[in-house]
C-alpha cells in the first residue's frame, strides 16, 4: 500500500504545485486565515470524509474513516502565513501587502490536501480512522494547536 500511495502523490505532483501557487499568491496572517480555512473546507467538499469547521477558531479537522476497526492516526499542517513583504518577483508572489508565505505552510497545505485527498480515495486499504489537523495560527501565540486542542479533545475522547 504505502508504494502505491506514494505513486499516486507523484501522480499528483502538478494539483500539489498548483495548489501550493495558488496559496502562496494569497497568504493570510495568524487568526485572519478565514479564505484559506474556506479554501481548505471547500476542497473537501465532495469527498468522502468528516469535515469540521471552525475549530477552535480557523482550524479544520479532517476525519477519514475507513469503517473498519484499528487506531485513529492524526497527522498536522499549519496554514498561516508571516507578517513581512514578498519582494522575490515570482508570478505566484503573495498579492496581499505585507504578508507572505515565508516559512514553507503553503507547501505544508498543499501537500496535506492531497495526501488526504489520496488517502480518502485508498481508504478501502485502511484500518482505523486518519484525522487530519488543519491547523491555524501557528505563528503567533499562544497559536491555533491549543484552541484546537480544547476544542476538538472533549469530542475525540467521545
Amino acid at each position: 500500500m504505502k508504494e502505491q500511495l506514494f505513486q499516486r502523490l507523484r501522480e499528483k505532483k502538478e494539483q500539489i504545485i498548483e495548489i501550493r501557487r495558488y496559496l502562496h499568491a494569497h497568504p493570510e496572517l495568524s487568526f485572519h486565515e478565514e479564505n484559506t480555512a474556506k479554501y481548505i473546507r471547500n476542497f473537501y467538499a465532495d469527498k468522502d470524509c468528516e469535515v469540521r469547521n471552525n475549530v477552535g477558531g480557523n482550524g479544520v479537522v479532517v476525519t477519514i474513516d475507513s469503517g473498519k476497526p484499528g487506531k485513529t492516526v492524526a497527522i498536522r499542517a499549519d496554514f498561516d502565513a508571516l507578517p513581512i513583504t514578498e519582494e522575490t518577483g515570482l508570478p505566484f508572489a503573495s498579492e496581499s501587502p505585507g504578508v507572505m508565505h515565508a516559512c514553507g505552510h503553503d507547501g505544508h497545505t498543499a501537500y496535506m490536501l492531497i495526501l488526504g485527498e489520496t488517502l480518502i480515495e485508498m481508504k478501502d486499504q485502511l484500518r482505523g480512522k486518519i484525522v487530519i489537523l488543519h491547523q491555524h495560527a501557528e505563528e503567533t501565540p499562544p497559536g491555533g494547536a491549543m484552541q484546537m486542542i480544547k476544542k476538538w479533545l472533549p469530542r475525540w475522547r467521545r
